[in-house]
């Protein structure tokens, strides 16, 4: 049998662009279908199932509260909570004490004692106050600060800049109790560049025009813990 192709070139193009214009509408109803029911879906759970969800939780949250209400020892629950909440605030004012006593070492002379270091990070301003040998002593203390350059490594650059301005006494005298010799009393302000406690900052080091046999040795303290005041 033989069979003759009666339909011309023409025709038969016709017929397949057809026959792929049905099948790319059918496959964008499809496509539009399933949008439509994600759509419908995320709209269902926004409005019915999420405010369902957040009544349970603060349901739960509520009757917690009351089982811990009705417990004989519930304020001293909530009190060990309270501080649980302070640890992170604890390690950060840590890691502030660490450095400026790091900080500290690099600039005060060696007969100079701190009895209060006040440091206010709202107004940016550093207050130390103590005592020293003479008034001349206190005068090195106020010309390593203001020839101060702090070095730093930050996001893998090196960089210098003069950490403290503004370096001031408040007061200076003769102490009225003298400890171990140090026979006058100072009180000194100045502002300081946040860097200095800047967390992301590394080899960092202050530098004075001071020789090392001047200022204070690695082991010693130029004060206590409990002398200093940190302000947020």
């Amino acid at each position: 049998m033989i069979e003759i192709n009666l339909l011309p070139d023409v025709k038969q193009e016709f017929l397949k662009a057809e026959q792929t214009k049905h099948t790319v509408l059918v496959g964008s109803i499809i496509a539009s279908i399933a949008v439509l029911s994600i759509t419908i879906l995320f709209f269902a759970y926004v409005q019915v199932a999420q405010p369902q969800y957040q009544k349970t939780v603060q349901k739960d949250i509520d009757s917690g509260m009351l089982e811990i209400k009705s417990k004989s020892n519930a304020k001293r629950i909530i009190t060990v909570q309270g501080v649980l909440e302070q640890v992170p605030a604890l390690k950060d004012k840590q890691q502030v004490t660490s450095r400026l006593f790091s900080h500290l070492k690099q600039f005060t002379p060696r007969s100079v004692k701190y009895d209060k270091v006040n440091l206010d990070f709202t107004s940016g301003k550093l207050t130390l106050a103590g005592s020293t040998v003479s008034y001349e002593k206190a005068n090195v203390l106020a010309n390593n600060l203001k020839s101060a350059k702090y070095k730093f490594t930050k996001a893998g650059s090196e960089q210098s800049i003069v950490p403290f301005s503004g370096i001031v006494f408040s007061n200076l005298g003769k102490s009225e109790s003298a400890d171990n010799g140090n026979i006058v009393s100072f009180e000194i302000s100045m502002q300081f560049d946040p860097q200095l406690f800047d967390p992301s900052v590394s080899k960092q080091s202050i530098k004075v025009n001071a020789s090392s046999e001047e200022l204070l040795l690695p082991e010693e303290k130029p004060l206590s813990e409990n002398a200093l005041g940190v302000m947020e």
